[in-house]
């Protein structure tokens, strides 16, 4: 049986994500799917866009990328179709992580602030997604999962909602129950550890603020987490009744 293995959060911290990625007993069939926010807060942000792009390079098919809510900020910077649309301040992807950013790929201020894309984050733009379902003729157990960086309001499909909510959305995701039978799996908020609900499962557990990077595998309902400095340790979950 094929898994779907998603990564949450990850910014920047590629001892993080080496570590993870060495560690998933991933089989030929498995799909690997980032939450988004690759880049931002963390030390490599060029390191981790550069693992992500060869991971989807050696297994295009098997390989989804999601956006993530610095990707589109960075996006806009650069002058990028993003898909949230929004009208951000021109500085407001450095205040947010751009600045260590930048720096990853050899900028230093103030010429970073003028300096152009860098051309993996060019290449990696195109490549993203903003939701995705896993297809039922592979995945047939999962039929009724979404995935998706921050979340989706209540009784909306990903089809019918914004890029903006899709990658910016908290507490209106976060603190209200979907009846519909559906799970979604985000990122975006990060916990202490795995937040595991009826209707979602939110995998951001902190790599940016020295927490741990997390996986999730389903159908399996199981977990892999590292600090990237040599902790390891594998999970099942148990959904909340």
């Amino acid at each position: 049986m094929a898994s779907v293995w998603s990564i949450g959060d990850i910014h920047g911290q590629i001892h993080h994500l080496e570590a993870l990625l060495e560690a998933l007993p991933r089989q030929p069939g498995d799909v690997t799917l980032f939450i988004g926010d690759y880049i931002d807060r963390g030390p490599d942000s060029a390191g981790v866009v550069r693992r992500v792009l060869a991971e989807h390079d050696a297994a295009p098919d098997d390989t989804v990328l999601l956006w993530g809510n610095h990707e589109d900020m960075a996006a806009s910077t650069f002058g990028f179709d993003a898909p949230s649309h929004l009208e951000y301040d021109p500085y407001d992807w450095f205040r947010n992580g751009g600045l260590e950013a930048m720096q990853s790929y050899g900028y230093a201020a103030p010429e970073l602030f003028s300096a152009p894309c860098p051309e993996d984050l060019e290449r990696l733009f195109p490549l993203l997604n903003v939701y995705w379902r896993p297809p039922t003729d592979r995945f047939p157990e999962l039929e009724n999962c979404i995935y998706v960086h921050a979340g989706i309001l209540p009784g909306l499909t990903p089809e019918r909602s914004s890029g903006e909510v899709m990658l910016w959305i908290r507490e209106d995701f976060l603190d209200y129950e979907d009846t519909s039978g559906r799970l979604v799996i985000h990122g975006h908020t990060p916990y202490r550890n795995v937040r595991v609900q009826r209707d979602k499962i939110g995998i951001d557990t902190g790599a940016a603020y020295g927490g741990l990077l997390t996986a999730l595998r389903l159908p399996e309902m199981q977990i892999y987490q590292t600090d990237g400095a040599g902790y390891l340790e594998s999970l099942r979950l148990i959904a909340d009744e």
